[in-house]
């Protein structure tokens, strides 16, 4: 969601969306209560209905004509506001935290940290979706629904200017919980994400959303302001 800044950005928008980035919950916004609302609306207010989110991920990531390009398995929390922790555990380990202002990429095998200011772009970051900023996502994208059966809802968000990364987005929903995101590129590569064993707004402890550096690694920081 730097010295080699472009290769981090490109991370977070394709391959973790976190980084493209949840990546990353902001505070509810209240909606006027109406008989029946726009998908924008039932979207912001099936999003405000969690606080916290703890999930396994599958990611898969396709090419244009729907060969596997990678599949990475991992362990997602994620807290309002903008708080991240993604660990990748197969095939490799990586690990992706946010505390809210600042994004940590590590990668064991490269022994390396690169820090970087959270991104707050939710054109490129499609991670932030599962924010509830209404505003935000009006100003971005087209929003339409659909149901794919009785439970399950459906949302298609069209970017509404050209300077997005992507083309298409999908949010699918049973309920309150997340069950898949996709994005399209605008070459018609398809980054997936499926979720199971699904906790929502459970608490969760603070120590999960800081990263401690490990001794002896290479520290690349590109934030604007140092803590």
């Amino acid at each position: 969601m730097i010295l080699k800044y472009n290769k981090l950005y490109n991370e977070f928008k394709v391959k973790y969306i976190i980084k493209s980035a949840f990546i990353c919950l902001i505070s509810s916004v209240p909606l006027v209560l109406q008989a029946q609302k726009t998908p924008l609306q039932a979207l912001i207010s099936t999003l405000a209905e969690t606080s916290s989110i703890q999930a396994e991920v599958e990611q898969l990531i396709l090419s244009q004509d729907g060969r596997q390009i990678q599949a990475l398995q991992a362990e997602l929390v994620m807290q309002k506001p903008n708080k991240l922790n993604w660990h990748v555990i197969a095939p490799y380990e990586e690990l992706m935290i946010s505390d809210g202002e600042s994004l940590w990429y590590y990668e064991p095998d490269l022994e390396q940290v690169s820090i970087q200011d959270f991104p707050d772009d939710v054109e490129n970051n499609p991670i932030l979706l599962l924010n509830d900023d209404l505003q935000a996502i009006a100003d971005a994208y087209d929003v339409s629904m659909g149901y794919v059966d009785a439970e399950v809802k459906q949302y298609i968000l069209l970017p509404l200017t050209t300077s997005s990364s992507y083309e298409r987005f999908s949010m699918t929903f049973s309920g309150a919980d997340i069950l898949q995101m996709q994005f399209e590129s605008s070459v018609g590569q398809l980054t997936s994400f499926s979720f199971s064993n699904i906790t929502n707004n459970a608490a969760i402890d603070p120590t999960v959303f800081s990263f401690v550096t490990p001794a002896d690694i290479e520290i690349i920081d590109s934030r604007q302001a140092v803590p």
